[in-house]
């Protein structure tokens, strides 16, 4: 008989033990075939019994938490079809044949041409003085007073420097407890792209305010990116860098993003305006075109006033 294949869940890197007796014990004790640590599983837990008929039994052997075989507890079990799920105490597991397809291959990120961008010091390190380029220039343009590289330096370690930071502890301490590897140039390279992203599509939405004489274009904007971008991007830096399933990447995603998204758009300013009469930003004449009005012909002060002696009381001009 071909030997059997016993995968055990773990973080990362799964185990893989062969079995290839007639009689296999599993258990946190020391004298069984297959060792699990983990204090959930007792001392002698489970039993695979190989038939000569290409059966395979097993037999629970604890009554403090008992094996779930495919999701059920059931005492024993006699069957020919694999793969099993098992769940030994909190250890999760695999019974499979050793013919057992994997999946394909991943690719390295850097080692692919699509993800040549996350692989590469270089690049990581463009990115990061790209970001404090942008910072700086977002302080010198609204710098209305007089101009110091003292408080240059303050503003770009403060608002550049620190915002990039948290964000790359923050998911480097969730990459390492979800996947227990470090992908640091990946993850730098990934928040540099989203930091760098929200800085330049932010200045199109405040033009495109300025354009259509509404605020809609940077609301759409702000909560577009907290409920979408981020957690979007989250999910394909799981999927195509950590290689996590699609599935359990797109929930890790959203669970992650929701503490970034909700204090963001409670404490925005948009959301404020959307809930209240007052705002401090400040409001759009809503009598004025929303299409480019800014485009049309503009008239001197002298027809102007003209047009507006024309006018009847409660009249207004177009």
């Amino acid at each position: 008989m071909d030997p059997l294949i016993f995968e055990i869940n773990t973080r990362g890197l799964h185990r893989y033990e062969q079995i290839d007796r007639e009689v296999t014990t599993i258990g946190r004790a020391l004298d069984n075939d297959i060792i699990l640590s983990d204090p959930t599983v007792a001392p002698h837990h489970l039993k695979i019994i190989r038939h000569g008929d290409s059966s395979i039994e097993l037999v629970n052997l604890t009554e403090v938490n008992p094996t779930r075989i495919n999701n059920q507890r059931l005492a024993s079990v006699v069957t020919e079809k694999l793969p099993l799920t098992l769940e030994i105490g909190r250890i999760h597991a695999q019974l499979l044949p050793r013919d057992f397809e994997v999946a394909d291959t991943r690719s390295l990120a850097g080692n692919g041409h699509g993800h040549l961008l996350f692989g590469r010091v270089y690049w990581t390190v463009l990115l990061v003085l790209a970001c404090l380029f942008l910072g700086g220039m977002e302080f010198f343009l609204n710098s209305y007073n007089s101009f110091k590289w003292s408080d240059l330096l303050k503003y770009v370690l403060r608002e550049t420097v620190l915002t990039i930071g948290v964000f790359v502890l923050a998911l480097a301490i969730l990459e390492r407890l979800l996947v227990n590897r470090w992908e640091i140039k990946q993850l730098i390279t990934t928040v540099c792209l989203v930091y760098l992203s929200f800085n330049i599509i932010s200045m199109f939405a405040g033009g495109l305010n300025y354009l259509f004489s509404a605020s809609w274009p940077a609301t759409w904007f702000h909560f577009g990116w907290y409920l979408i971008v981020i957690p979007v991007a989250i999910a394909l830096y799981l999927i195509h860098i950590s290689h996590l399933k699609r599935s359990r990447s797109i929930m890790l995603a959203i669970l992650i993003a929701s503490p970034i998204a909700i204090p963001a758009i409670l404490q925005s300013q948009q959301l404020r305006a959307l809930l209240d009469d007052f705002s401090p930003a400040a409001k759009y004449q809503n009598s004025l075109s929303s299409l480019n009005w800014h485009l049309k012909d503009s008239v001197t002060i002298d027809i102007f006033s003209q047009q507006a002696r024309e006018l009847a009381p409660g009249e207004f001009a177009d």
